[in-house]
């Protein structure tokens, strides 16, 4: 009896304990089932990079497999010892000449020059309250005046030139440089003063023109103060101009010396070599090689003789700053 009670208590004790799991198991399913659909599943944030919370001096530098060629610095001054080989400026081309300048500039010039010459006495100013008639009378002839005892000075230092020589020959006092110097200007004038007669007398208004584009055909006695001015502006700028644009040439002629600051005088007869060393020394660059070589050599006779006169009067201490900036300007410098 008792074991038959007790083994229903047990049978109903199963019983239990079975629909008790099977309720929670079902429960749980359930439970789980409704999270599932009802509550999202959380998505993992994006972590940021570690490089964005470091600073510049913690992160990495890449490296570059691929290195570009480090160019060497650019030196501030150039080696003495780099010597140009090639043209640092395009040789010139062949250009179009330059466009006749107009009356009304010719005119304005040659009023300058007039009113130049006027202040430093040179031509005397027109008459107060002459009309305009008058005054260009008046500077027409002044100019004629300045012309011809210009070429009358011409004929005049023959004389002297003629003095110094026979003193010379007699075997008086040496040569001085500006004896020297006197010599070669006559030479010059005596040889431009005949087409400038021509031009004086046929075409007098056409010398302001020619002062200004033709400065070698006027004699030296026959130009005014700030025409020489001009011609001397000129030239120096042509042979700065020349020095920048042929350095290239300099440079060769700098290797070719045997010995050291001589040059063979077929050095000269290289393409374009004559037209730089004219240039460099403010002598016509018109012409030939021939011609320009020629204008070389007598220009270089001159200079030996000079500066065997420098030496000789003892002038190298006591030139003007104008005689020491003409010596430096014939010698290229």
């Amino acid at each position: 009896m008792l074991a038959a009670r007790h083994a229903g208590l047990v049978w109903s004790s199963s019983r239990t304990v079975s629909r008790t799991s099977r309720s929670s198991s079902a429960i749980l399913l359930l439970t789980t089932h409704a999270r599932f659909l009802s509550t999202p599943v959380p998505t993992p944030k994006p972590s940021s990079p570690p490089e964005a919370h470091l600073t510049p001096a913690q992160r990495k530098q890449k490296l570059d497999l691929r290195p570009a060629p480090i160019k060497p610095p650019r030196s501030s001054t150039i080696s003495a010892t780099h010597i140009p080989t090639k043209p640092t400026v395009p040789l010139p081309q062949p250009t179009a000449m330059p466009s006749a300048p107009s009356l009304k500039a010719v005119k304005e010039v040659a009023k300058r020059d007039i009113e130049d010459a006027e202040a430093h006495g040179i031509l005397a100013p027109p008459p107060p309250n002459s009309n305009w008639f008058k005054r260009t009378l008046h500077k027409g002839i002044e100019l004629a005046k300045f012309y011809y005892r210009g070429v009358k000075l011409i004929f005049l230092r023959r004389k002297e030139i003629n003095l110094i020589r026979a003193r010379i020959k007699a075997g008086g006092s040496p040569l001085t440089r500006w004896e020297n110097r006197l010599i070669r200007t006559q030479k010059s004038d005596i040889n431009k003063v005949v087409p400038f007669l021509f031009i004086a007398l046929l075409l007098e208004e056409v010398i302001p023109l020619i002062a200004i584009y033709a400065p070698f055909m006027l004699p030296s006695t026959c130009i005014l103060p700030s025409q020489r001015d001009r011609i001397e502006e000129k030239r120096t700028e042509k042979a700065i101009a020349y020095a920048a644009e042929y350095r290239h040439i300099y440079a060769k002629l700098k290797l070719q010396e045997s010995p050291a600051g001589h040059l063979p005088i077929d050095a000269l007869k290289a393409s374009g070599t004559s037209i730089a060393v004219c240039g460099v020394l403010r002598l016509s660059t018109v012409g030939f090689d021939a011609l320009r070589i020629r204008r070389i050599r007598n220009h270089l006779e001159f200079l030996a003789v000079d500066d065997q006169l420098l030496v000789q009067d003892k002038l190298l201490q006591r030139l003007s700053l104008k005689g020491l900036e003409e010596a430096l300007l014939e010698r290229g410098l």
